[in-house]
């Protein structure tokens, strides 16, 4: 090839193939901030993942959101949902390393065929999604990355606790009752030994496991035999749940029933019969009788002389197809306690607050690994050295505060205390 120019088109053309293929070993990340047409303002807990990939991760209050997308994945959609806004999807080979995204969403205006509640038999419908959780569900092992946050605060916004983790968590596949396994990949914690002394709220692998209400219908107060029986259930209509038609079935406890119950509402597809949201909380008289399969209850690795009421109490729980099979997407609980001390000028009121985000789906890991913690120990007493760059090779969620600027304060809050003594 003795001309110049064919020799030059040649080389450009070589590149041409050649340089995608080498930018494609690494992912890409991304970051972005997720509006509402209507009003301009963020959109909070948006799902922002690679549709049907189980890579993924939401925004916080302010709409902001950041995501490492991995080199496999660059050929496939990301895929941008809220409960009450129209779902949108962009390729991801439109988008670029480094890129930050301004998304806006519209609201989902859609009126969906209205039912006559008569027609519909909420009892039926729920044992229908129950009966094919088993087809619905991903049967078979696999690994679930997660990441939570855990962060507890008084009424003057003092910080009380802030915890971190990612770990693995090793599922037999939702119809199989062996236990799920738990490996801590990285994880940090500051607890105010000033002002929270008496009490310590800490996530144990048991209590992460439980938050899949579908993966763990004995452990739910209102799914499994007892909770069925104790609550009304009623179909209220069928709504548009992030792109997907759903029964929407409201529940609150029946006249007297005792213990601890809930109002809520769940959601299921009407095409599968997949559990796909949950939007729950204690009802009044299960605040009164909270036992130990609320949140707060099962979070508590450590009480000294003091009393704890749940005042408010509300969780949510969302799911996502991950191939053509369900699986859990996130979970958020928000809990306000009322704690009192031996000394009532001591008694204070806490805010905790907790997410938990799935951001990776493994389907192909058949061999199960060992498990590094018991079910009941304590995640918290297992921290990793990081300091601000600590997530930075990790899919997590952007908190709704500044958590670096806590954690320094709750160390410059103890370490004061233990100057003075």
């Amino acid at each position: 090839m003795n001309n110049p120019i064919a020799r030059s088109l040649f080389l450009f053309l070589l590149l041409a193939f050649v340089y995608p293929a080498t930018a494609q070993q690494a992912g890409i990340n991304i970051t972005g901030k997720i509006l509402s047409s209507e009003d301009g303002q963020p959109i909070h807990r948006a799902s922002v993942n690679i549709a049907r990939k189980g890579v993924g991760t939401a925004t916080n209050a302010t709409g902001l959101f950041g995501l490492i997308i991995p080199a496999a994945n660059l050929a496939d959609t990301l895929k941008i949902s809220c409960i009450g806004f129209k779902t949108k999807q962009l390729p991801i080979t439109s988008l670029k390393d480094g890129q930050d995204l301004n998304i806006v969403l519209e609201k989902n205006t859609t009126e969906l065929k209205e039912v006559t509640i008569a027609y519909y038999d909420a009892q039926k419908i729920i044992q229908k999604a129950i009966d094919r959780i088993p087809e619905n569900y991903i049967n078979h092992p696999h690994i679930l990355r997660g990441f939570y946050r855990m962060y507890t605060y008084n009424n003057d916004s003092i910080p009380l606790q802030l915890s971190e983790a990612v770990f693995d968590v090793y599922n037999f596949g939702y119809a199989d009752k062996h236990a799920d396994l738990f490996k801590l990949i990285k994880a940090r914690n500051e607890k105010n030994n000033r002002d929270f002394s008496l009490l310590e709220f800490g996530q144990k692998p048991n209590t992460i496991f439980e938050e899949d209400v579908v993966n763990h219908l004995p452990a739910c107060g209102f799914l499994n035999d007892d909770g069925l029986a104790k609550h009304h259930f009623e179909v209220s209509g069928i709504v548009d749940v992030k792109g997907y038609k759903a029964y929407q079935i409201d529940f609150k406890e029946n006249p007297g029933a005792e213990d601890a119950t809930f109002r809520g509402s769940l959601f299921i597809d009407t095409k599968t019969y997949a559990f796909i949201y949950f939007d729950f909380g204690l009802s009044p008289s299960g605040l009164n009788n909270s036992g130990d399969g609320n949140f707060v209850r099962r979070s508590l690795m450590r009480m000294g002389n003091v009393q704890i009421d749940i005042s408010e109490d509300h969780t949510k729980v969302s799911y996502q197809e991950v191939g053509n099979k369900w699986v859990l997407s996130d979970v958020e609980n928000d809990d306000i306690i009322a704690i009192k001390t031996a000394a009532e000028k001591d008694d204070f009121t806490a805010h905790m607050k907790f997410n938990y985000q799935i951001t990776a789906v493994d389907t192909t890991q058949k061999e199960s690994f060992t498990s590094e913690l018991g079910r009941s120990a304590n995640i918290n007493a297992y921290n990793s050295n990081g300091g601000e760059k600590f997530w930075k090779d990790y899919n997590i969620l952007l908190p709704d505060y500044d958590t670096e600027a806590i954690f320094k304060q709750i160390q410059a809050i103890n370490k004061l205390s233990k100057d003075k003594n």
